[in-house]
């Protein structure tokens, strides 16, 4: 792909004074590349093409600053546009993200066109009033009120799978099996195959575990009181709306989004470096 714009997105939690936005706009515009920040910025003092927000969607490229839960929020708000997507971690663990804040040498790389994409596939979770949302990790279903079990029961088609009394459910790409699943028990899936996960928060029954669902099929999720016990669905954990009691969810396998990634990439090696090593 010929890149002639990035649109680059700061965390300003992460990046307060944007010395680390300033640092990659310059890198971006050294490579003969047209760097896009939202004119929420031009005063910051960055030389870069200010554009109003809804027109960075124009870039081939999107250069995300911060952890994973920016990656998550740009990767949702970008997902009409089908844009490629490079997460440069400021963040704790950073699964999502490709390179670290102080890896200049391989953002480089990725500037000079040495890089890979790899399609993650999202969800889609469509309510009982029709609204459909997309989520790259995951769909979770939880309480937002007292402290009480939920009832659920969980459908591949027409055909019950097994009910759960739970605090709350995950339901998880094989992309976030590394993220609010496996703090729940959940298993660690390659993120290459097409699966859900559907992971009970703190179940009732000490015997109930993980259960992995094909992608292409629907699954069906009812909550049977959902209104008496206040429970809510959340996306990513960033963004969700209350449910109704015997509301149905109808969750699937959706659409890829492509994640930039160095040429030598392995999840395998960013498995062992962020999870298995730090426990060393």
């Amino acid at each position: 792909m010929n890149i002639k714009k990035i649109a680059v997105i700061p965390n300003l939690v992460k990046d307060k004074d944007l010395s680390s936005t300033s640092k990659v706009v310059k890198l971006i515009e050294s490579s003969g590349i047209t760097a896009m920040l939202s004119d929420e910025y031009k005063d910051s003092g960055i030389s870069a093409a200010f554009v109003p927000k809804d027109q960075l969607c124009t870039a081939q490229m999107i250069v995300v600053l911060g952890g994973d839960g920016t990656l998550l929020a740009a990767a949702r708000e970008f997902f009409p546009y089908e844009i490629p997507i490079l997460g440069i971690n400021h963040g704790h663990l950073g699964f999502l993200t490709e390179i670290e804040k102080d890896e200049e040498k391989r953002l480089k790389e990725i500037l000079l066109g040495n890089y890979s994409i790899a399609k993650h596939m999202t969800l889609s979770v469509k309510t009982g009033d029709g609204t459909i949302y997309n989520a790259l990790n995951d769909a979770t279903i939880h309480r937002s009120g007292v402290s009480r079990m939920l009832a659920f029961s969980v459908y591949v088609g027409d055909e019950r799978v097994n009910s759960f009394l739970a605090d709350g459910l995950i339901i998880s790409t094989s992309t976030g099996s590394t993220a609010y699943s496996l703090s729940a028990g959940g298993p660690i899936v390659d993120p290459t195959l097409e699966v859900l996960i559907v992971t009970p928060i703190c179940p009732h029954d000490l015997y109930s575990r993980s259960i992995i669902l094909p992608a292409q099929k629907d699954i069906r999720i009812v909550v049977d009181n959902a209104q008496e016990r206040e429970a809510m669905l959340t996306l990513d954990g960033q963004v969700g709306c209350k449910l109704r009691t015997g509301e149905d969810l109808i969750i699937s396998g959706s659409r890829k989004i492509d994640l930039v990634r160095t040429i030598d990439s392995s999840f395998y090696r960013k498995l062992r470096k962020k999870l298995f090593e730090k426990r060393r």
